[in-house]
């Protein structure tokens, strides 16, 4: 039977520009035959696959859905309750219908890469390299999204098969893989492919050998925390047999260290300000040596997404704008710069003790002033307010108290008596998410980003290469100068002794909000402890304009609702309709 393809429209402006000498049907369906004869449409063929990849959430309403994952995580949340990352992720406890708002069961997209490397080989007129590389890069695609799927659901069936239209049933019923299986599959596809994709690629976003590494970096440690932390279960299809975690940390080890000694990539160090450097690592495209891999943006080209938009604080222009406020406990995970704890006795938040910001933020790890919005904080050539109110001395030695955003204080370079409703009213945290924000985004226009997204860069494989070092007693004996001399020392902040609790501190700190503290924690195994009914808080801030400081106070965080994760969201359930549709599938335990 000869298939066809129904061809997108980003495929069909690509066709369009080529000169290829066919026409196109008019229900624009075109014969493989052709696509995979021809560079230009087999590129296209796998462009698409890229823009099916789940490197980035952008789903929901308006792409609300970009800040899904942190929430997930207890990093911060939506705005309001009707965006999904706020009322499809606190308070709800999924069940047997399914992982609800991170379902993902990509098959469609698998098949599609499938029927790439299957049919690549066929060509009789493509250049022989080009067929092995645009094959590497769909095997790594295809790879990528089994890693998604195992993060959720631990193990699913592997198909490696475009299968026909008229398969039988005991082809289409296919029975899960065990949790093993499709970890050792993503691994071995790395493996694989390494050698065949290129150093740097032929065109910007597409994968490299590096790219690759770096996935086997990340799925190799997840596993090995499974394996360390997990429990076997369903006679061996979730979880791993506790002696196999030294293997994977050791599979970690190694490809984290060959991308940081063999790799074209170094810890961005632009800037001599440890804070601007920081906020830099995440706007700078043109000379930045950190990134491995990133998701292309280019909103003039009409690919653009809406985290400035959202992010924005209020008061600078932006018509939609902060909706990613974030809580009290994520500061403190920030440590000052004298190495202190950045948690501090809770008493001072009783509405009378002065705080200092210039203490309280400016002494603080530079990545949480380069990542979060706080009171006073500079932006766009002027400060982030997030007070309530202000009170001063007025001209006839009388003390004031005002609560108005277009009051200015009589004498100040421009204090208000309160911060822009969005930035302070009861829906939000007086705290915001700023990491990977481009200050100097115009506010007229698309208002779309153009700033990549990174999906991989070298603080995390580091980070990786720290943790898998840890668990297998430093074999190398460099898990200090890394940790210390590289990472540390790039975000101003002094040296610690590693433990496991300083490992995980510290990746909620570097990575903090850019998708992985969630599923850290689910791979540790303290998903439970740090989300399942724990309460977030949120601050009150009103300031003394006399003497230049803040008192504060905490209330709850998220309008009284409550993040749910029980012991069963290990592994989410698979969901009743594809039970039902397939015989061979067995849910996960617990539903």
């Amino acid at each position: 039977m000869k298939h066809k393809y129904i061809i997108s429209l980003l495929f069909i402006g690509i066709m369009m520009a080529c000169q290829d000498p066919f026409e196109l049907e008019p229900n624009t369906i075109i014969s493989e035959d052709l696509v995979f004869e021809d560079e230009a449409l087999a590129n296209a063929y796998l462009a698409e696959l890229y823009a099916d990849a789940k490197i980035i959430e952008e789903g929901g309403q308006s792409g609300l859905n970009i800040n899904l994952i942190n929430a997930f995580g207890a990093e911060s949340r939506n705005f309001a309750p009707w965006q999904g990352p706020f009322g499809q992720v606190i308070g709800v406890g999924f069940n047997e219908t399914g992982a609800g708002i991170l379902a993902y069961w990509p098959y469609d997209h698998i098949r599609q890469a499938n029927v790439f490397i299957e049919k690549m080989p066929q060509s009789q007129t493509l250049d022989p390299e080009f067929i092995a590389v645009r094959i590497a890069e769909a095997r790594f695609l295809r790879a990528f999204a089994y890693f998604e799927m195992v993060k959720r659901y631990g193990g699913v069936p592997i198909v490696t098969v475009a299968l026909p239209i008229d398969a039988s049933e005991a082809e289409l019923f296919v029975a899960r893989n065990s949790e093993k299986e499709v970890y050792d599959f993503i691994l071995s596809e790395m493996t694989a492919i390494e050698s065949t994709l290129p150093e740097v690629a032929d065109l910007d976003g597409r994968v490299t050998k590096w790219v690759a590494a770096a996935l086997k970096s990340r799925a190799a440690l997840y596993a090995a925390s499974v394996a360390q932390f997990g429990t076997p279960q369903l006679n061996g299809l979730l979880g791993f047999p506790a002696s196999d975690a030294n293997g994977y940390y050791q599979m970690a080890l190694n490809a984290s260290k060959n991308i940081m000694d063999n790799g074209p990539f170094s810890l961005y160090r632009n800037q001599a300000d440890p804070v601007q450097n920081y906020v830099d690592l995440f706007i700078d495209e043109n000379s930045n040596s950190e990134v491995i891999w990133a998701e292309k943006y280019d909103s003039p080209s009409g690919k653009g997404h809406s985290w400035d938009l959202f992010a924005h604080p209020d008061g600078f222009g932006f018509g939609w704008n902060s909706n990613f406020p974030t809580y009290v406990e994520k500061l403190e995970l920030f440590d000052f710069v004298d190495g202190t704890p950045g948690k501090v006795d809770r008493a001072m938040y009783d509405g009378q003790t002065p705080i200092d910001p210039d203490w309280f933020f400016g002494q603080r790890d530079p990545r949480m002033r380069a990542s979060i919005g706080y009171p006073g904080r500079p932006w766009r050539g002027t400060r982030i307010f997030y007070h309530r109110s202000t009170s001063y001395t007025d001209a006839n030695g009388e003390v004031q108290k005002n609560t108005s955003p277009t009051f200015i204080i009589p004498g100040s370079d421009g204090w208000p008596g309160a911060a822009a409703p969005r930035n302070r009213n009861a829906a939000v945290t007086s705290l915001q998410v700023l990491k990977r924000l481009d200050e100097n985004l115009p506010v007229t226009g698309t208002g779309l980003s153009n700033t990549d997204y990174y999906e991989f860069r070298l603080g995390e494989i580091m980070l990786n290469y720290i943790e898998a070092a840890f668990y297998l007693g430093d074999p190398n004996g460099d898990m200090n100068s890394v940790m210390n001399d590289e990472i540390r020392d790039r975000a101003g902040m002094p040296p610690i002794e590693i433990t496991e609790e300083r490992i995980r501190q510290e990746r909620q700190v570097e990575l903090a909000f850019e998708d992985h503290v969630f599923w850290d924690f689910r791979r540790w195994r303290i998903a439970v402890e740090e989300l399942d009914g724990v309460e977030r808080h949120r601050f009150h801030w009103d300031y003394n304009y006399d003497i230049g400081m803040y008192t504060a106070e905490i209330a709850v965080g998220d309008r009284g609702r409550i993040r749910s994760h029980p012991e069963r969201n290990y592994y989410y359930a698979l969901g009743l309709s594809r039970i039902a549709d397939n015989p061979n599938l067995v849910e996960n335990p617990g539903y």
